[in-house]
């Protein structure tokens, strides 16, 4: 089966010495290939063109608010191994990110005085490995097309920016749905 594929996820930024949590959400879009080898073992492979992952923190102390908002986008791809049962399925494996865009801004906000805008660049790495594992189910359409529904959670194996001494991170939680076709 083949198809598009597209995704809203929730991700958590972890990093030692932060203050306040910083979360956010995102969006991704791409194809994916499910292929069943027998009948309950396969691969399903999911391609994602744009794979948006977006976090923020805000902090108000005397009256003036700081909020720090970052965006990353990445190409990635997410080899998966498939065991199926009725329509059910689980899948886990690795994910390869190429990093697209980076971006961020911090907003001081004070009562009675106009936003300050200033844009913050920091570097960030060009790749990012994580293990994806999740589960899903698809619901048959017709007899050549399915509704795939999926749950996958992606746990981090390598640092998101480049800062010496410290260990930083996306965890990230997606629930995607995916139109499949049957070739």
């Amino acid at each position: 089966m083949i198809g598009p594929r597209v995704t809203g996820n929730f991700n958590i930024y972890n990093a030692k010495g932060l203050t306040g949590t910083w979360n956010g959400i995102g969006v991704g879009f791409g194809p994916t290939v499910d292929v069943t080898f027998g009948k309950h073992i396969g691969i399903m492979v999911n391609l994602t063109a744009f794979d948006m992952r977006n976090f923020s923190n805000s902090q108000t102390q005397n009256n003036l608010t700081v909020e720090n908002s970052l965006t990353l986008s990445y190409l990635a791809i997410d080899p998966l191994f498939k065991a199926e049962f009725s329509g059910f399925y689980m899948v886990a494996g690795p994910s390869l990110g190429v990093k697209l865009n980076s971006s961020g801004e911090t907003t001081q906000t004070q009562t009675g005085v106009a936003p300050q805008v200033t844009p913050i660049n920091p570097e960030t790495k060009s790749i990012r490995f994580d293990i994806a594992v999740g589960t899903g189910y698809t619901f048959k359409l017709s007899s050549s097309m399915g509704l795939g529904t999926d749950f996958m959670v992606y746990i981090p194996l390598s640092d998101t920016y480049n800062f010496p001494g410290q260990s930083n991170s996306i965890f990230t939680m997606k629930l995607g749905v995916a139109l499949k076709f049957i070739m």
